[in-house]
């Protein structure tokens, strides 16, 4: 792959990351924040659980991401640094 290229999926991967953020802060975050004054008893325990379960699965994934685009984009450094060094030969 060319270093342009792997910028772009680097681009692609940190993009979806952030979408997975913004699901948690306008989604997860709000909705154990009003899980109380709706809800009560164990069926309210159960959700609130399962959404700490939920935010801690998106959190793990955006952090895959953020971490393959990181790796990416210092492949594509390396590929410049070689190509540069390859052509001044």
């Amino acid at each position: 792959m060319t270093p342009q290229a792997l910028e772009v999926l680097a681009t692609r991967l940190r993009t979806e990351a952030a979408r997975l953020d913004r699901a948690i802060s306008f989604y997860v975050d709000p909705a154990l924040q009003l899980l109380p004054q709706v809800w009560v008893g164990p069926a309210a325990d159960r959700l609130e659980t399962e959404l700490i379960g939920h935010r801690k699965v998106l959190w793990s994934v955006i952090g895959r991401l953020v971490t393959r685009a990181a790796a990416l984009e210092s492949e594509a450094a390396q590929l410049r640094v070689a190509g540069g060094v390859a052509g001044a030969v």
